[in-house]
Formats: C-alpha cells, sequence, structure tokens
C-alpha cells in the first residue's frame, strides 16, 4: 500500500508539471492574440491542477487502478472499478466533462486546462494528442462540434505550436477529412 501511495503521488507530481509545460504553450498563444488575462488564469488554474488527487479520498480510489497501461490506449473501455474510481476525480474538476451535466456547459477556461491535461497525459503515456482527443470526443466527450473544434484548435497549437496564425486572433484549425 505504502509503495503504491508514493507512486500515485511521483506520477500526480509528474503529471502536473507536464500539464504546466503545456500551459506555458497556451499562455503564449493567448498572450500573442491579446487574450493576457486568459493567459494569467491558465496559469493559475494550471498551478492548482489536480491537487485533488492528494486528497485522500482521491489517492485511495486512485491507486486501485494499479495498471496504469489500461489508460494508455483510447480505445480501450474502462472496467466499472476504474471509471467508479476516476469519477470520484473527475466530479471535484471542471476541467472534465463529466463535472458537467452537460459538456457542452465548460468554460472556455475548463476547455483550455482539459487541453493542457489531455496534452500532459499524451507526454507520459508517449501517444498522439489529436488522435486520443478524436477517440474520446465519439466515445466519451460527445461535445457540439463548435466547442469541440475550440478545444481541437487548443490542442492542435499544443501539438504545433508555431502553426496558429498570431494575425488572426482565435483562428479555429479546422479538422479536415482523413486528417490525424
Amino acid at each position: 500500500m505504502i509503495n503504491k501511495i508514493i507512486k500515485h503521488l511521483e506520477d500526480t507530481l509528474l503529471h502536473k508539471q507536464y500539464v504546466l509545460e503545456s500551459a506555458k504553450k497556451l499562455c503564449k498563444y493567448l498572450i500573442e492574440v491579446g487574450r493576457i488575462d486568459d493567459a494569467i488564469e491558465l496559469v493559475k488554474r494550471c498551478s492548482n491542477h489536480d491537487n485533488s488527487k492528494f486528497e485522500p479520498d482521491e489517492i485511495f480510489a486512485l491507486i486501485q487502478i494499479s495498471d496504469k497501461e489500461s489508460l494508455k490506449d483510447a480505445k480501450v473501455q474502462l472496467d466499472d472499478a476504474k471509471k467508479n474510481a476516476l469519477k470520484i476525480h473527475w466530479a471535484k474538476n471542471s476541467h472534465h466533462p463529466e463535472y458537467h451535466n452537460d459538456p457542452s456547459l465548460m468554460s472556455d477556461m475548463d476547455l483550455l486546462e482539459m487541453a493542457c491535461d489531455c496534452n500532459a497525459r499524451s507526454m507520459e503515456f508517449g501517444t498522439d494528442l489529436l488522435e486520443f482527443i478524436d477517440i474520446r470526443q465519439k466515445e466519451r466527450f460527445r461535445f457540439p462540434e463548435e466547442i469541440y473544434q475550440t478545444y481541437y484548435n487548443y490542442c492542435k497549437i499544443l501539438v504545433d505550436s508555431e502553426e496558429y496564425d498570431k494575425d488572426e486572433p482565435g483562428k479555429v484549425f479546422i479538422k479536415q477529412e482523413g486528417e490525424s
């Protein structure tokens, strides 16, 4: 049990580090397009990202997911025990669609933090961020198209941080058919 708790704490701290690295990229974009207040708010949120994972109820729920590899493949359906452990975390963090009764109620800041979170996850597992969010959109998130395009844009900026158009603030990268 002690080793599981230590591993959970180490994994969470590493994840938080990757979330902050991701936030730094999105903050650069936000500042360059004149959204300075949003950049500051994103840094604040990402500095506190997943702090609920240090609360005892979450620690003891999440250490039950001993097979982290099962979280790597977005196509793999989680068993009920893993889903129930994650539901404890999702219920406390507005950057998860499951926090909201309706995922279309997520704020833009929730979407920004979620993009940082998913990018950190992709960095940890060495997986493709855009492929991951496409699968999750179809099987879990089910955002309305406009919200998904905004979220996709933020993730695209994280993947290709030099490709966004600074002359067109808020320009959305429209996913082309067959693009991965």
